[in-house]
């Protein structure tokens, strides 16, 4: 059988196959050899018909295309990069350093700015410009969920995941989405999770397990919401300085302009991305992160 695992709890797994939840172990060898499982997988399973419980062993990772160390994910298709304008203030590097590491993944990013009535038009327009012509784009007002449906609809049919500073309304639009995308499969899902982590108190002992976990949420039509609590940053592994500008695919078209074929758009000279800057046709704030960016893979080079 094939499932998807859909949160973990101290050596247990539990697997969604599209109608039921079954939770279970992780077969012996996969132990043995510390293989980890992460929420995401997709997984060969069978039911363990010696368990009265009717639990589920997995026997072996069928799929897994990406995964992310911190949090510990799967096969995530979109990022949604969550950012304010104020409460927080906007940092720029930090967001642009999440977006690039997407993209190294190979997961697709998709902006999303929020407390859109905190900041005034002027502020939302450019921080708007600097990424709407490069991926896809949505402002949510966290307080009326203005913008939730747009959102929903830029994720359908992906394994999503929301990512962003602390504070910024994350767990809010979470929490929009899901009243959204309700349904009756969402629904028959969370009973069924909260059936199967009764039945981990009742074995362990521990009581119930309040401490937030990530967790996957079916909204239907193949759309998967990765709960992510406290996803604020990405690990960026060393990486070769030329590839920095790939991470900008702004930059793209506009450098085979340069006089020089490795210019690496700094100290250069008849750089087409420093004039294509001063004319106003590259976001500043993108920039500047790209410049943090590559004298960081320096100090790592080094």
């Amino acid at each position: 059988m094939k499932g998807t695992v859909v949160k973990g709890i101290g050596g247990f797994y539990f697997v969604y196959d599209g109608n039921s939840v079954v939770m279970g172990k992780a077969r012996g060898n996969l132990k043995r050899n510390r293989d980890l499982i992460y929420v995401g997988d997709i997984v060969d399973f069978d039911i363990d018909k010696s368990d009265m419980d009717g639990e589920c062993v997995i026997h072996r990772v069928i799929e897994r295309k990406n995964h992310l160390n911190r949090p510990p994910v799967s096969n995530l298709d979109t990022l949604v990069v969550v950012f304010s304008l104020r409460q927080p203030d906007v940092n720029y590097p930090v967001i642009d350093k999440l977006i690039a590491g997407a993209v190294m993944k190979e997961i697709e990013p998709v902006i999303c700015i929020t407390k859109t009535d905190l900041a005034d038009e002027e502020e939302l327009e450019i921080a708007r410009s600097a990424y709407e012509d490069i991926y896809p784009t949505v402002l949510v007002n966290g307080i009326s969920g203005e913008g939730t449906e747009t959102l929903l609809e830029m994720i359908r049919g992906r394994r999503v995941a929301l990512a962003g500073p602390s504070g910024v309304g994350k767990s809010t639009i979470t929490n929009h989405i899901l009243k959204s995308a309700a349904s009756d499969e969402l629904n028959a899902y969370e009973k069924a999770i909260e059936a199967e982590t009764g039945e981990i108190s009742d074995k362990t002992g521990r009581g119930k397990h309040t401490t937030r976990h990530v967790e996957i949420f079916p909204l239907g039509e193949d759309t998967m919401l990765y709960d992510t609590p406290g996803f604020t940053s990405l690990d960026m592994p060393e990486y070769d300085i030329y590839k920095v500008r790939d991470l900008f695919p702004e930059f793209r078209e506009l450098q085979t302009g340069c006089k020089y074929a490795d210019c690496l758009h700094i100290n250069e000279p008849e750089c087409a991305i420093k004039e294509a800057l001063e004319e106003g046709k590259l976001a500043r704030s993108r920039y500047e992160s790209y410049l943090i960016m590559t004298e960081e893979v320096k100090k790592w080079q080094k």
